[in-house]
């Protein structure tokens, strides 16, 4: 069995807390199928990821119902949900073997239909290139190569936008943040920020 930490959103969700949970999924259970759409997105994932020395673990997969209410239940809005019908986790970690976040990746049965990408950061925001590169590589890879061109909601660049609600968030007294969500190539897109007990959590979400 292998340990797993797995980090869920802090708003909007049913747990909030940094939890080690042991492999969910027997390899020999005969209900369980690794569907292309996760497979091929978390592989494109992983080798990108490589390439800032991030390292990507390979997915727990899950789609029987009592494992995802149970480890799988991320919103409060019942829409939101209701679209999850089977969810793979993968652990990143940086290149020191550090534990950086989760992603976590839900929708139908043959392809996903919400990102989320969780990344814990220190109370000096040690990971924030982490994050910048993490995020960075999620947009390029799944949703397009365009946002230089785009430029949605007026930021030139990934890296503006992240910069944009760490300013705000730091500015303000309240302990979570969001954007405004950005729709990108057909896709919605939405940062936000929560000030934890470890620090700051970024929460990135890509609606499909």
């Amino acid at each position: 069995m292998i340990n797993r930490k797995i980090l869920y959103p802090a708003i909007g969700v049913a747990a909030v807390s940094i939890i080690s949970v042991l492999a969910l999924i027997s390899n020999n259970d005969e209900n369980t199928q690794q569907f292309s759409g996760y497979v091929d997105t978390n592989k494109i994932l992983k080798q990108e990821l490589s390439e800032y020395e991030i390292s990507m673990s390979s997915p727990i997969k899950l789609q029987r119902q009592e494992d995802i209410q149970k480890y799988c239940t991320f919103f409060t809005s019942e829409e939101k949900q209701r679209l999850v019908q089977y969810c793979t986790s993968t652990e990143l970690k940086d290149g020191d073997g550090k534990f950086l976040g989760n992603i976590h990746m839900v929708g139908s049965s043959d392809e996903p239909k919400i990102i989320l990408v969780l990344v814990q950061a220190d109370p000096f925001m040690s990971q924030i290139d982490s994050v910048k590169n993490i995020i960075d590589t999620t947009i390029q890879n799944l949703v397009c190569d365009c946002w230089n061109q785009v430029q949605p909601d007026g930021f030139q660049d990934v890296e503006q936008w992240i910069d944009g609600l760490r300013q705000f968030h730091l500015g303000d007294t309240q302990p979570h943040s969001k954007s405004k969500e950005i729709v990108l190539s057909g896709k919605v897109l939405q940062l936000e920020l929560t000030t934890n007990k470890d620090g700051y959590l970024w929460q990135f979400f890509i609606y499909y």
